[in-house]
């Protein structure tokens, strides 16, 4: 995967959940701060150890369960700091998105979870060709703004409803 893919996804995921939470009559969890936010996180292993080529992503310390364990309490600890209102509930979804991150590489180019122990996990359920990739960005750069308005509209209306209502 590619990192527009590894940004949007989920952040696609956190706009879904906000949809389902307004069209549900409840409040949104991820303002625009916690979606950036979660964005950076999706694409935090390759931020930290750029895979330039295939081959160093699989002795790349970003790309192994020990960084999946080691990166919660830093990121528990930033949103302790920086995202006081649920902080808790940021940092989990963060440390998902990081997860998801790994999770896509193992399906599509192959990761080595347990370097420097462990084979390389390789399921290439996604090919390797540059169209796959082309269509996986847009799919989910299309999907992140059809949300992104949806849930404004979705906010909108329901504004709306109530300042009609009084």
């Amino acid at each position: 995967m590619n990192v527009v893919t590894h940004a949007c996804a989920p952040v696609v995921i956190a706009l879904a959940v906000d949809a389902v939470r307004i069209y549900s009559g409840r409040n949104r969890l991820f303002p625009k701060e916690y979606l950036i936010a979660i964005g950076l996180a999706g694409i935090l292993p390759d931020l930290l150890d750029p895979p330039l080529f295939s081959r160093p992503r699989y002795s790349s310390w970003t790309h192994t369960l020990w960084f999946v364990l080691a990166i919660y309490p830093v990121l528990v600890a930033i949103c302790r700091k920086w995202f006081r209102q649920k902080w808790l509930l940021l940092a989990n979804f963060l440390w998902l998105a990081t997860a998801a991150h790994i999770a896509m590489d193992t399906i599509s180019r192959g990761t080595r979870p347990l370097y420097p122990y462990g084979p390389v996990i390789d399921y290439r359920l996604i090919r390797k060709d540059v169209r796959n990739w082309i269509c996986f960005d847009l799919a989910f750069i299309i999907a992140t703004v059809v949300l992104s308005i949806w849930t404004k509209w979705l906010e909108r209306r329901r504004f709306n409803s109530r300042s009609g209502a009084l």
